[in-house]
């Protein structure tokens, strides 16, 4: 599949009216799925956190995320069929009984400048817009998906997030596949022990 392949369901054909009514319920694991968290949001939560240096940054990774499993289906340019990788990636850690992400505060996202894309592209996933079922799932779960008013989002924008969201995921997996899906060496500032958990 490429970007160019994404479908987006019927029930967004015409595009929809959103606006985060802050709940906070996606900020929450409970089994829900994770926060992938890549480079650009890694670097751009260090930026506005004021982390500096590989030591603060090795401790930012080991308090705020997590290995996760990951996979990614792809098929060789020229080639006949392709395959699913499988290999591991990073996500956000929760916290507390409730599984909240450290950076949420009072159901405010004390990071929301600096959000990870996951968040920022919410709910425009992939999974979500070429998906009917998906989307009607979550939309039991999200109070902003319930009310359907506020900012209007076209076909082409939606469209834009998910294709946007693929490329992102093309690009770690790409540079996983050079590293022999060895993370560590994607991530240098990963300690061995958080592998282990």
């Amino acid at each position: 599949m490429t970007s160019t392949e994404i479908k987006i369901s019927k029930n967004l054909e015409n595009g929809i009216e959103f606006t985060c009514q802050m709940c906070g319920n996606c900020c929450r694991g409970f089994d829900e799925g994770e926060v992938y968290l890549y480079k650009e949001d890694i670097l751009r939560l260090a930026k506005f956190l004021n982390i500096k240096g590989a030591n603060a940054l090795k401790n930012f990774a080991k308090k705020y995320a997590k290995i996760i499993n990951d996979s990614f289906f792809w098929k060789e340019p020229g080639a006949q069929r392709g395959k699913t990788y499988r290999f591991k990636t990073l996500g956000f850690r929760f916290t507390g009984k409730d599984e909240h992400c450290h950076f949420l505060k009072d159901n405010i996202c004390s990071v929301h400048e600096a959000r990870p894309f996951q968040c920022r592209s919410f709910p425009f996933w992939q999974m979500m817009v070429s998906s009917r079922k998906n989307f009607e799932g979550y939309t039991k779960k999200c109070k902003g998906l319930q009310v359907l008013k506020g900012k209007s989002y076209t076909k082409e924008e939606i469209l834009n997030w998910a294709k946007k969201e693929y490329e992102i995921e093309k690009k770690f997996f790409l540079e996983m596949k050079q590293n022999k899906f060895n993370i560590l060496k994607v991530y240098p500032f990963l300690s061995k022990e958080m592998l282990e958990e």
